[in-house]
């Protein structure tokens, strides 16, 4: 019998690589504190620096407003031809006093304590010293050296208004100085070499520089001594005054918080890491123990090795031995889990009769007897005890058994689930996995075999692409396990009216196609077609209730429309696509110039992409007639296409055509940028209106769009409207009243076009931001020779002014219409009586309006 001894060597290896690096740590943690310390004393020192320096930067722009404030109010009352009669010329003191024109006002409204007018002699001629009329030396406030430094600039300065500071009785004052003259006022005889000064004083008390760092985010600014923190030197005239405030000190507050964490976190650390070292130098202890055990237990270890390894390389699912005639002598406890029988009800048994295929296994056996390698069966069949037929994988190899007779050990390992998935997998490479239908590849194979096949003009193959008609709404509305059962039976349906004489596969989503092979006539495809409709405008049962669809097909012929599958599925889509545009819920037959439309209408696009790329796109500018004020006050862009080979296409024959195709957000931002740079560079305090699509208003994204227009143009937002359809509203008005809102809130209009045609609820005047309505001309043209047109319009003025908005009636062609519609309040007009549209400088010419950038 052995002992082991439980004592560890003597030396200690493992604590002994365990104390260095565990030192080591502790070293580079408390380095790495200190960089934490000082990296937070420098950032708060940083933070302090830099809000000092912002405070510097906004003190800079207070002083700058200020001067460029007192030189703005010198400007204006310096350089005009009255001042310059009354106070230059000759020293009206009821003008400049009395009148108030250069008097108390300045002091209350802008506070300047001194407002001085100097003669050409230099002398003082008028003075107003904190709003009283005083008759005072300006040198009593300024310094005879101030005055002529003053007189100096201006001379320089050709006499322009012009600002300083200076220092006067330990303050801070800024002074202004202009010449006074006529300004732009030709009545004024001037004299060129005499000239009379406007000087205005402000004051810095400490409660103007306070209320002066309160409105620039500063505290408590006022005048400091040169030893105090936080200085502002004001560079003055008369020498260098210094501001301070108090400081925001924003490192102040990050230490505050964060020191006494970090403290707080080295504690914790480094007493995490005692613990951790000492637990790891007591494991230390017990690993030098565990590991003279473990070399002690190695060769008994060794000795088991091989024997497991044996049993590791054979078990699987189930372990058997049989004997030389493979009749089983033992099976494992796995046996009855997987099959299901009981393990003593096959012992004795041969293997052959556990496997449902006829396999002589003993001579395959013999061949391996000599060499000892294994016999592999793959996918061998048997019953289970319930019955159910399963795969397994057989590994067989020749043994020596326990008794000194040669036999046989093996496993066997279920592989009924890996069948089955290679049979759905193989399944639904042919087959539609929802509907049970040919799939795509299994269509194009069965059509590609038909093709290759004689076919005749008297008994054609047709090809008929099917599309669900309103089926999105099912799927919106009742969910899609409801959609998924409404496919289901459309596939049932189609079958029955097919009935063996074709083939039907589902393309994907709501599309199937349907082959139908040697139909007798065209009649006879019709009839199918007619039969498949009715079919499928039955209702359909979803959760108790029932819902009904429609359906599209597109029909080409073989070998009358095309000889290949891919002409063929081609035309049948091309087809299928004008019966969708027809109506829906019919079928149509391919013919050759659908082809040739369907080039035409892509030709089309790619035209109206380039149009917009290469500026072949102009604005028409129609006029709006103000009944108030008697005058054009708006006009509206509208879009004009200039077609190399069309000429010029209106709105209506391209627009559609930009809708479906998503090129409508590039032409609306076309038409925006232009309309608003041209009404900024060109049409002087007219509004312009542009008109927008409703599809536009599904699109969050147009409110930056429209700020960007007016962005990057200059014009202002309240001189931009969008006119916009009631239709609008109709297709998810939640988004297109969300996008409105945001609109709206840039300070742009909105007016409703074509009022009265749409099909929207009259509730959305007051849900909906809009500040005007235009009258539809259908209305209008009526108007003279119908008294219900004109009790409809009437109608409409009263229902629009109920709702404060404005009203426009557009298509205005005669005077006798324009003499109603301002007996009925109209607010504006617009038509050819007023103006047709016009390129933008016959606008300009017709009214007047001055070209020069507002």
């Amino acid at each position: 019998m052995t002992f082991l001894s439980l004592h560890p060597p003597a030396d200690g290896r493992a604590r002994g690589l365990v104390r260095k690096p565990m030192i080591l740590m502790l070293a580079l943690l408390g380095l790495s504190f200190f960089a934490g310390f000082t990296a937070l004393l420098c950032v708060a020192d940083d933070l302090n620096d830099k809000a000092d320096q912002h405070s510097v930067l906004l003190l800079d722009k207070a002083f700058a407003s200020r001067e460029e404030s007192m030189r703005f109010h010198l400007s204006d009352n310096a350089e005009w031809g009255e001042a310059y009669d009354n106070l230059h010329l000759t020293l009206n003191l009821d003008w400049a006093w009395r009148n108030q024109n250069l008097g108390e006002s300045l002091f209350q409204t802008f506070g300047y304590e001194g407002v001085f007018v100097i003669g050409p002699d230099g002398r003082t001629r008028y003075s107003v010293l904190n709003g009283r009329l005083q008759r005072q030396s300006i040198e009593a406030w300024l310094g005879q050296d101030s005055l002529k430094r003053l007189t100096d600039l201006l001379r320089q300065n050709d006499g322009n208004a012009l600002s300083r500071l200076l220092v006067a009785g330990g303050q801070v004052a800024l002074v202004g100085a202009a010449w006074i003259t006529p300004g732009g006022d030709r009545s004024v005889d001037s004299v060129e070499d005499a000239h009379s000064v406007m000087i205005f004083i402000d004051r810095l008390t400490p409660a103007k520089l306070e209320n002066m760092g309160d409105e620039y985010g500063i505290k408590k600014l006022t005048y400091a001594a040169s030893q105090d923190i936080h200085l502002y030197r004001v560079p003055t005239m008369g020498g260098t005054v210094m501001l301070k405030w108090q400081s925001d000190n924003p490192g102040g507050a990050l230490l505050t918080w964060l020191l006494p964490l970090l403290v707080l976190m080295m504690c914790g650390t480094f007493f995490t890491a005692f613990m951790l070292m000492r637990n790891a130098l007591r494991k230390a202890r017990h690993s030098d123990v565990s590991t003279f055990l473990l070399e002690q237990s190695q060769q008994a270890l060794t000795a088991s090795e091989q024997r497991f390894r044996d049993v590791a390389e054979t078990i699987t699912d189930w372990i058997w031995e049989a004997d030389a005639q493979l009749c089983f002598t033992w099976i494992s406890g796995r046996f009855p889990a997987v099959t299901g029988y009981h393990s003593q009800a096959w012992l004795g048994q041969p293997l052959h009769r556990f496997l449902l295929d006829d396999i002589d296994l003993l001579p395959r056996l013999a061949q391996h007897d000599e060499t000892g390698e294994p016999v592999i069966l793959s996918r061998c069949r048997y019953r289970s005890a319930q019955q159910h037929i399963r795969f397994c994988n057989l590994t067989l190899r020749p043994v020596m058994l326990a008794h000194g007779k040669r036999g046989y050990r093996g496993t066997a390992t279920d592989v009924t689930l890996e069948v089955e998935a290679e049979a759905r997998v193989k399944y639904l490479s042919q087959f539609d996995e929802l509907t049970g239908l040919p799939n795509r590849a299994q269509m194009n194979a069965c059509l590609a075999g038909k093709l290759n096949g004689t076919l005749h003009g008297d008994c054609p193959l047709a090809v008929i692409m099917i599309d669900l008609d309103k089926f999105k709404p099912v799927n919106d509305l009742y969910g899609h396990a409801a959609g998924d059962s409404v496919l289901h039976d459309v596939s049932a349906r189609f079958n029955a009216c097919l009935n063996e004489a074709g083939m039907t596969a589902r393309l994907g989503g709501d599309e199937f196609i349907m082959i139908v092979f040697d139909a007798n006539s065209r009649e006879e495809i019709e009839e199918l077609c007619r039969r498949i409709i009715a079919q499928i405008n039955l209702p359909f049962a979803i959760n108790g209730g029932e819902v009904f669809i429609g359906a599209s097909l597109g029909v080409a012929l073989a070998p009358e429309d095309a000889d290949n599958p891919g002409d063929l599925l081609r035309y049948a889509d091309i087809a299928l696509y004008k019966a969708k545009n027809a109506g829906r819920n019919n079928w149509v037959f391919f013919q050759r110039d659908m082809g040739e439309k369907i080039v035409q209408r892509r030709e089309m696009e790619r035209e109206l992409r380039e149009a917009i790329q290469t500026d072949q796109l102009r604005l028409a500018w129609q006029p709006r007639y103000d009944v108030r004020s008697a005058r054009v006050t708006a006009v509206e862009a509208l879009v004009r296409w200039h077609h190399a080979q069309h000429g010029i296409l209106m709105p209506d024959q391209f627009i559609p055509l930009a809708e479906e195709t998503g090129l409508i957000s590039v032409l609306s931002d076309w038409v925006l940028h232009r309309a608003c740079a041209d009404a900024r560079r060109d049409l002087r305090d007219l509004a312009v209106s542009v008109n927008l699509s409703a599809v536009e208003f599904r699109d969050k994204g147009l409110p930056k769009r429209i700020r960007t227009a007016l962005e990057l143009t200059g014009l202002p937002s309240h001189r931009l409207e969008i006119e916009v359809t009631e239709n609008a509203m109709l297709q998810d008005p939640d988004t297109t009243l969300e996008v409105m809102l945001a609109i709206k809130a840039l300070g742009v209009k909105f007016l409703i076009d074509d009022f009265g045609t749409g099909y929207a609820s009259l509730s959305y005047l007051h849900t909906f931001p809009f500040d005007g309505i235009k009258i539809d001309k259908s209305f209008i043209f009526p108007l003279n020779d119908s008294s219900q047109a004109h009790q409809i319009v009437e109608n409409m003025v009263g229902l629009g002014k109920a709702y404060s908005l404005t009203i426009t009636a557009e298509g205005v062609e005669t005077a006798r219409q324009m003499e109603l519609l301002q007996k009925l309040e109209c607010d504006a007009l617009q038509g050819y009586y007023i103006g047709k549209p016009q390129p933008l400088e016959e606008i300009v010419a017709a009214y007047c309006i001055s070209s020069e950038a507002v």
